[in-house]
């Protein structure tokens, strides 16, 4: 076809069409430089030639509206709603982003990167923390474990029967984890049974059936217990309902024994008229002033020897009797303990308000103050919030609030406005002149906190730790009442606290605003809801405080705390 063309002229034109096609080349190159490849998926989801912005964001709405971000776990009763944050999970949407737009992509030297054919499929990426997934799960056992049964011996009239053992079930830890990390990774919600594995019983069958012919000799007469003028006859039938088969220590010369939970609540109840629990000494706090109330000691069955004596006697026949001992208990903690400790004077007390209608938020602070509460802590120690309250779970009696999620943005979760519990017992230690050893400020500002004066808490990540460096133990009491949460630091530190605020500065204006906010799709609002929170100017501020002792500086330091702008949030509902 170009035959005709001049040699010379064939060749500038080949020229040309190469310049024209590496031109071309290198303006596809640098326009895919910032791209996913083409043909990419992340989870199912196409990211396939979009900026890497807009596939974050596609992924990050996709786990968001598709509620892959909150665990759906079943139980016999009920579904039990986990956000996988609070489990220990970590998803990183923009690791997973940068690993797609990697594919399809040709490594050259000088970190040159050139796209030259489609991509593939991707996964989210994920991964969790074992030690918090344990603490976390570790509830849910007493809705997934089913204890098994021991095989047990019952008396049929002269027949001594076995009643057959039963395997149980205990929560599979591992394969939940993985099932809700493959789950993440994929992109999807986990919603599914609880994993369980066969939890076996202690006493089997054949053990019980061994030892039926012999507990026709404890069954065969009635045993009589004394104690003073008050005598308790336990009948045949009742012995049957009380022994079990021993596996344990001294199963040589005490096959059965009465040393079980099941013999030992029966005689507390049979003697509970002589029974009386120790009483330990209380420290209340009212109107500022500390009142230490009078402890008791208490009087209980001795039952290691009453056990022992029963076991010894119910092998023998004929005349079968056991004298009760008593014992003496003392109460955990005594008035002159409480004294001796210095626990007769207020610290430093400060109190947060709350709206008391809002019940979720209402029940976190109450669950967290139960928590708390009468927390003791010793010269040199650290305590920290986060071991004192455990982990935030709806089986330990927490609920779901409001917290400030990844990017700023406010999603529910489990124990939503313990952060409120934080700051207030920060400050409370703030005005007692303790060192703070760990605080950390909120994210975003939250106007009703004390300038500068707040503390955020996350289980298994921030925490807030004071350090008690007096040579007294100190107690940390809290209570919730109609709206009101008080923290209490008991035990005088003899110290003054000054200190000074700066003005806000470093102000910084979100990148959103009314006309472009941002958009979060929320599965916890109804299809077609539409909510809108406000932005605001992100901010710092420096709170210097001054410790003294006997009028000489004890030491000074300084809380820092920088909040990030707060965007403009359309939150939009994808729930049923």
């Amino acid at each position: 076809m170009t035959g005709w063309l001049p040699k010379s002229l064939r060749a500038r034109l080949i020229l040309l069409a190469w310049a024209l096609l590496t031109l071309g080349f290198g303006v596809f190159q640098g326009f895919m430089a910032e791209r996913v490849g083409y043909g990419v998926r992340i989870a199912g989801v196409a990211v396939g030639g979009l900026a890497t912005d807009d596939a974050l964001t596609r992924i990050e709405a996709h786990l968001s509206a598709g509620g892959a971000l909150i665990a759906h776990l079943q139980t016999a009763k009920r579904e039990i709603a986990m956000p996988v944050a609070d489990l220990g999970f970590t998803v990183d949407a923009s690791c997973s982003v940068d690993a797609a737009g990697r594919s399809g992509r040709m490594r050259l030297p000088f970190g040159i990167t050139l796209w030259l054919w489609p991509g593939g499929q991707a996964s989210v990426d994920a991964e969790v923390d074992p030690a918090r997934f344990a603490q976390a799960v570790a509830p849910l056992h007493k809705v997934a474990d089913v204890p098994a049964r021991d095989a047990a011996l019952e008396l049929s009239g002269d027949h001594v029967r076995v009643v057959p053992s039963k395997d149980g079930a205990q929560l599979d830890e591992v394969a939940l984890e993985r099932s809700i990390l493959a789950a993440l990774q994929q992109g999807r919600v986990f919603d599914g049974p609880l994993p369980t594995v066969v939890a076996p019983p202690k006493v089997t069958t054949a053990e019980a059936q061994a030892r039926a012919e012999l507990a026709r000799v404890y069954v065969s007469s009635a045993l009589t217990l004394r104690y003073r003028d008050v005598s308790v006859v336990l009948t045949p039938e009742t012995i049957a309902r009380m022994l079990s088969v021993n596996t344990g220590a001294g199963s040589a010369t005490s096959p059965l024994t009465f040393g079980n939970p099941r013999a030992e609540k029966m005689l507390h109840t049979l003697f509970s008229a002589i029974e009386t629990a120790p009483v330990s000494a209380q420290v209340e706090v009212s109107n500022g002033q500390v009142t230490i109330t009078q402890s008791e000691d208490g009087r209980l069955i001795d039952m290691p020897r009453l056990v022992g004596d029963l076991d010894a006697v119910a092998q023998q026949p004929g005349l079968r009797q056991v004298f009760v001992a008593i014992r003496d208990v003392p109460p955990k903690l005594s008035t002159d303990e409480v004294r001796s400790m210095g626990l007769s004077a207020l610290g430093s007390q400060f109190s947060t308000y709350f709206d008391p209608s809002n019940h979720a938020r209402a029940t976190n602070l109450t669950q967290a103050a139960k928590e708390v509460d009468g927390t003791l802590v010793r010269p040199g120690e650290i305590f920290s919030l986060n071991d004192a309250i455990g982990p935030r779970t709806v089986n330990r009696g927490f609920d779901y609030a409001p917290v400030i999620g990844p990017g700023g943005v406010l999603r529910p979760g489990v124990g939503g406005g313990i952060c409120q519990y934080a700051t207030t017992l920060f400050n409370a230690v703030f005005f007692a002149g303790l060192p703070i050893v760990e605080r950390h400020a909120h994210s975003l500002f939250i106007d009703h906190y004390p300038m500068g004066r707040d503390a955020s808490v996350s289980w298994g990540s921030v925490d807030l730790k004071f350090k008690n460096d007096t040579a007294k133990t100190l107690m940390v009491r809290s209570w919730v009442t109609h709206g009101e949460l008080t923290v209490v630091i008991v035990g005088s530190t003899d110290r003054t606290v000054t200190y000074t605020t700066t003005p806000y500065y470093d102000i910084r204006q979100p990148t959103t605003s009314k006309s472009h906010p941002k958009v979060v799709y929320d599965s916890f609002l109804a299809k077609g809801i539409v909510r809108w929170e406000l932005g605001g100017p992100g901010k710092s501020v420096a709170v210097t405080r001054t410790v003294r002792q006997n009028g000489a500086v004890l030491f000074t330091d300084t809380f820092r705390s920088t909040y990030q702008p707060k965007d403009w949030i359309k939150r939009v509902g994808t729930g049923q």
